[in-house]
């Protein structure tokens, strides 16, 4: 057995591990889906303005026709953290409980077929894939962000986006699609919604 072998052993029964320890419901995400839709502070508009333009040139310079040939590591330096907001995980539930999915306590996040490990202190509200999560520290938010939100209720989507922006003065950062939504703005929220219709 090679070295390699050795460490993937190890790392599979690290994940057979995790996955053995809870009781409750669990729910997945991959890692490289980790706030590529995310919920961030209307004071970060400027800098994700500037960062959003940064990965379309190199997009562009990096599509093959069939794919990309190097990979771009945002910058988060100049962001303005969620936690200092002090949102509450408690006042954050009673918003993302509106979404309908149920509540999940153990959320486990890796990549490939098999490998996984436990996300302390996070939450979800989702089912399969379709969920948003958010984790804490010290009793305050730290990040928001989705996965397959799109095939969430539109209009219990919306309405919890727009609550989320109304409580807090929050956007949506769409890395995906590289576009900014001022959650204040339900007419906007609309729109950004109505651009998954076309993709």
């Amino acid at each position: 057995m090679g070295l390699f072998d050795t460490f993937r052993n190890k790392k599979q029964r690290q994940s057979e591990e995790v996955q053995q320890t809870f009781d409750g419901p669990t729910i997945f995400y991959h890692e490289d889906d980790f706030r590529q839709v995310e919920i961030v502070l209307s004071d970060n508009l400027s800098p994700l303005n500037t960062e959003s333009e940064k990965v379309d040139t190199f997009a562009k310079e990096h599509f093959d026709g069939s794919g990309f040939t190097d990979i771009y590591v945002r910058n988060d330096e100049n962001k303005t953290k969620l936690n200092q907001r002090r949102i509450d995980p408690n006042d954050l539930e009673k918003i993302l409980s509106s979404l309908g999915f149920d509540r999940i306590p153990n959320v486990l996040t890796g990549y490939g077929q098999s490998y996984r490990e436990q996300h302390k202190n996070c939450v979800a509200f989702g089912k399969d894939y379709c969920a948003v999560y958010y984790d804490f520290q010290d009793n305050f938010v730290e990040h928001i962000w989705f996965t397959n939100h799109w095939s969430m209720d539109r209009e219990r989507l919306a309405k919890s986006l727009h609550e989320l922006g109304q409580q807090w003065n929050l956007l949506l950062q769409d890395w995906n699609l590289t576009l900014t939504v001022d959650l204040k703005d339900k007419s906007l929220i609309d729109q950004y919604l109505n651009t998954y219709d076309k993709e």
